[in-house]
């Protein structure tokens, strides 16, 4: 677990601007379970739950791995000059009838912020039957504040994902159900369901990419958001290259900071995939430039 002086390891960057100091509060909100599950979703605006077949949707998803059939991963990392860091990392595989996931995510502000780190980490199982698939993960979550105290809680995530082979999916996930404290008064952790859809409009074995995806969340004392996205692009011989875009409201966990529309896309390179995102602002700062890397053999 990352410390104060540390640094993560991991094949994304994150580069961002100086950004707003978090508050201190009495139960402190953790903003690093609002930001996307991938640079992918975060190209598409945050639309992760209709994305299966990744490591990452571990984090908002936890059925969303059960397409995996032998190995997916993904990290990133960045460290800024005010010290700002912010690294992932989630690999899933299968076992038999069962897909196991785990994936890690490390937030450090700023030392402008009242808030030193935020920390989640996620470990998950998944069930399936043909294309159906039940999952369930177990999420640790802290905050610590800088020169106070750290608050650390524990909550779940469930999960129903439906996939028609690689042309689409549909998922539903309950997210942070229950909480469990383990120090402190507890995190803020509204519960709130995700309904979330992918189309593959061209054939996935040609040599054309073209996929919608739209997510609409539910979150406790927040009305209905609808988040939508698309990619398109080429690939020949499995190199290639796919651009991407999404627009919609970004969930109030994130302390409204996310930009409601982001812009990304990614080179193919066979079974990896090297993936840019654009947010105009974030939760530090503005301008940010998200670079990663996804291997799923």
């Amino acid at each position: 677990m990352p410390g104060r002086g540390s640094a993560g390891l991991g094949l994304a960057v994150l580069t961002f601007g100086t950004g707003p100091a978090a508050l201190a509060q009495e139960q402190p909100v953790p903003i690093i379970l609002g930001f996307p599950s991938s640079v992918q979703a975060a190209g598409l605006a945050g639309a992760g739950v209709g994305l299966p077949g990744y490591a990452g949707a571990i984090f908002v998803n936890p059925a969303g791995i059960a397409p995996i059939r032998v190995l997916s991963l993904e990290a990133g990392f960045s460290r800024q000059p005010d010290h700002s860091t912010y690294a992932m990392a989630a690999g899933a595989t299968r076992v038999g009838t069962v897909n196991i996931g785990g994936g890690y995510r490390y937030l450090r502000f700023s030392a402008d912020s009242a808030t030193f780190d935020n920390l989640s980490a996620v470990a998950g199982a998944v069930l399936r039957r043909g294309g159906i698939a039940l999952g369930a993960s177990g999420k640790y979550v802290s905050v610590e504040q800088r020169d106070g105290p750290i608050t650390r809680s524990l909550t779940t995530d469930l999960a129903l994902q439906i996939a028609f082979f690689d042309i689409a999916a549909i998922a539903a996930s309950l997210q942070n159900v229950g909480q469990v404290s383990l120090t402190g008064a507890g995190l803020e952790l509204p519960t709130s369901f995700h309904l979330g859809a992918s189309l593959n409009l061209l054939d996935t074995y040609s040599n054309g990419r073209l996929l919608a995806t739209v997510e609409t969340a539910w979150s406790s004392g927040e009305h209905g958001r609808t988040t939508v996205g698309l990619e398109a692009g080429g690939v020949l011989s499995g190199i290639g290259i796919v651009a991407r875009a999404g627009t919609g409201p970004q969930p109030g966990l994130a302390g409204g900071l996310l930009s409601r529309t982001t812009f990304g896309g990614s080179l193919v390179l066979g079974r990896a995939r090297a993936d840019y995102a654009f947010q105009r602002r974030s939760a530090l700062g503005r301008n940010v430039h998200l670079f990663g890397v996804r291997w799923t053999p």
